[in-house]
């Protein structure tokens, strides 16, 4: 009986591989371009990179259904991208309307889209998320007009209106370092900015380390802040201010600790970052989750077809 020829795969082919994997636990799949932007090797071309995915899917590895590829043949998945990507792209003049919106708000210095709608895919259900940039020491402040007036103009809807990560300008590098990490801040897309963006980007450089090819998205724009803003500022640049902050710190602190008693101290650190120059809002653990499963389908996929993906 012949045996069967087992295939020898490079680091090349194993970031192809953990590339359409990340992706799967979206349930979306990804073109040549996307792969590529997304793979954590760049030892290649372009070109020869695309030959190393032709290589995949001739050998069963991966599966393509152009113009996209997949690990498991699904059309309906390939559907569902083509649909969420409309509609994305129909939100996205909302999303750049509320976030210059927001950029009146004071103490807020960026307003980048964050979450789905970055990734460019939306579904009926997904909320807009926005990734805030303040002045230091105002961070408590800028949140507290936000959430006021999300919870008395929109009646607390989130739907176009969801900013549950704030940074200060002093503090621009992102604490947590992991794939996850990387492709969020990798597929920001820059809305409003007061000459940060590219500041923003150099302190958090260490994303190439997870993904090499990455094209970040261009600041069409730098703004100014507007007249009034300016004066509300102006009034609040005294203790007044310094107090008002630590007060909001302290009362969101206490909200959330109320609201979400149940969590152990370490799991409520990761989940409700509440400190003077950073707020994270992510009750479900999802960056924790996406991780989890990540791990989960890279061991799936080599006990499946008995290959280490591990990349030396």
């Amino acid at each position: 009986m012949k045996e069967e020829k087992k295939i020898q795969l490079s680091a090349v082919h194993k970031s192809i591989i953990k590339a359409l994997l990340y992706y799967d636990i979206f349930n979306y799949p990804l073109t040549k371009e996307e792969i590529f932007y997304n793979s954590c090797v760049n030892t290649l071309s372009r070109e020869e990179f695309y030959k190393q995915i032709d290589f995949l899917n001739e050998n069963g590895l991966v599966h393509f259904n152009d113009p996209f590829y997949q690990i498991e043949k699904n059309p309906d998945l390939i559907a569902r991208r083509k649909k969420g990507n409309q509609l994305a792209r129909e939100k996205l003049k909302t999303a750049i309307r509320v976030s210059n919106f927001i950029g009146y708000f004071p103490f807020i210095r960026a307003v980048y889209l964050s979450g789905s709608i970055s990734k460019g895919f939306m579904e009926e259900k997904s909320d807009i998320d926005y990734f805030v940039i303040t002045e230091p020491n105002r961070l408590w402040v800028a949140r507290f007009l936000l959430v006021f007036f999300r919870r008395v103009f929109l009646f607390n809807s989130h739907k176009n209106f969801c900013i549950n990560y704030f940074i200060d300008s002093k503090s621009l590098e992102i604490e947590e370092k992991n794939i996850y990490t990387a492709t969020e801040l990798a597929t920001l897309i820059p809305v409003y900015d007061i000459n940060l963006y590219q500041k923003f980007n150099d302190s958090n450089n260490w994303v190439y380390s997870f993904l090499p090819n990455i094209q970040l998205a261009h600041l069409q724009k730098n703004n100014s802040n507007h007249f009034l803003k300016k004066i509300f500022e102006f009034v609040l640049n005294n203790r007044i201010g310094d107090e008002l902050d630590d007060f909001f710190l302290s009362l969101f602190r206490r909200y959330d600790q109320k609201k979400f008693k149940g969590y152990q101290d370490q799991d409520f650190e990761i989940a409700f970052k509440s400190r003077k120059n950073v707020s994270k809002h992510h009750p479900n653990f999802f960056q924790r989750r996406v991780l989890e499963a990540m791990n989960k389908k890279v061991e799936e996929f080599e006990n499946k077809f008995k290959i280490s993906l591990t990349i030396a």
